[in-house]
């Protein structure tokens, strides 16, 4: 003889019958708090924005205090030297911070000459400019582009040089 249970047996009709009525309840209930007419009392309503605090004006206008330089030397100033020693001429780049240390030694270290830093509003466009020159010049320019979504802007223009056999260098930031 088959035993029989002492817990009620749960339907999962019902019960999804239930928690859609309870969530119409809910949100019945919230948009009557919430509609036109209602008194301040009723309902609390909080600034959109606060202003900022005299310290906090302060803190974003000031000029920012000079960095005190680690000991040793950046290794991002050793890749700026590798990347002299290639006669590597424009650098073209869509500037962000994964890059961050080698894009201060190309502008601090290596004084923006040779190579310069040559700024570009996508890391396709950056790419697409390398690949133009290589196959102008007739040898490799160099491109720095982001990691993860930064590669998979530049993908199209990084076929298009393959597609044209034209070598294009590219160094991909940390991410």
């Amino acid at each position: 003889m088959a035993r029989k249970r002492s817990q009620p047996e749960v339907s999962r009709r019902k019960f999804l019958a239930g928690a859609a009525v309870a969530g119409a309840a809910a949100s019945t209930s919230v948009a009557k708090a919430a509609t036109p007419g209602t008194t301040a009392a009723d309902v609390k309503r909080l600034p959109a924005a606060v202003p900022p605090s005299v310290q906090q004006i302060a803190n974003e206008t000031a000029a920012p205090k000079e960095m005190p330089h680690l000991a040793g030397k950046p290794n991002s100033d050793f890749m700026v030297d590798v990347i002299k020693s290639l006669k590597i001429e424009h650098i073209y780049s869509n500037p962000a911070s994964s890059f961050r240390g080698l894009h201060e030694s190309l502008i601090n270290y290596g004084k923006n000459a040779m190579p310069d830093f040559i700024t570009c509003m996508h890391e396709e466009s950056s790419v697409a400019m390398a690949h133009g020159y290589a196959k102008i010049e007739g040898k490799p320019m160099l491109a720095l582009v982001h990691g993860n979504i930064g590669l998979q802007h530049a993908s199209m223009a990084v076929y298009n040089a393959y597609a044209d056999r034209v070598p294009v260098m590219m160094i991909a930031g940390n991410w």
